[in-house]
């Protein structure tokens, strides 16, 4: 009778296979390298994506805001003696509404002092960070063709250009630019 154990099922060790102590190092070692590469690409690629996140997220609130001063501003409502803004400078416009039961109420759009500069509804913050000083300008024209001519006064102002200058942080910082024409309709 024959052995299960025998000469043909018996295994040497010297027969058995397997990986010595420098070929696991060297593996190892790979191993490590490969992840470090894996997790620079990841890290990166984080870094981009929260980057462009930034931007995308201020620009979509200066849009927000831009379409909100926009309405605002075109239905602006005269006061007595027909006077549509309060105030029209440069980087600051004021004005009132008229709700249907409430008193007017006076809006201010501004930009706001300091580093970063927002954009300021009646000194609340509405979009920003803005580009500095140039984070916010207001041009008042005759006209959609008439806007490099000085205005003299607030009664020829028909349409009012306004510029955002919207600022994602970052290194380097992304700016861009929006404007958009509020025509004046209630213009008496």
């Amino acid at each position: 009778m024959v052995s299960a154990f025998g000469p043909s099922r018996r295994r040497s060790l010297v027969d058995e296979g397997g990986f010595t102590l420098a070929e696991a190092l060297v593996t190892t070692t790979m191993m490590v390298v490969v992840l470090f590469a894996l997790y620079a690409v990841f890290e990166a690629t984080v870094r981009v994506f929260d980057l462009a996140g930034d931007e995308l997220d201020a620009a979509e609130n200066a849009r927000l805001g831009l379409g909100r001063m926009e309405r605002e501003i075109r239905a602006a409502y005269p006061q007595d003696g027909g006077v549509l803004l309060n105030t029209w400078q440069p980087t600051q416009i004021a004005f009132q509404n008229k709700p249907t039961d409430d008193p007017p109420e006076t809006v201010v759009y501004s930009l706001s002092p300091g580093s970063p500069s927002y954009l300021r509804r009646n000194g609340q913050r509405l979009a920003g960070p803005l580009d500095g000083a140039d984070g916010v300008r207001f041009e008042y024209c005759k006209s959609a063709t008439d806007c490099s001519s000085a205005v003299g006064s607030e009664s020829e102002i028909e349409l009012v250009r306004v510029t955002l200058g919207v600022r994602a942080p970052g290194d380097p910082d992304a700016t861009q630019t929006l404007t958009t024409d509020v025509d004046l309709r209630n213009r008496e």
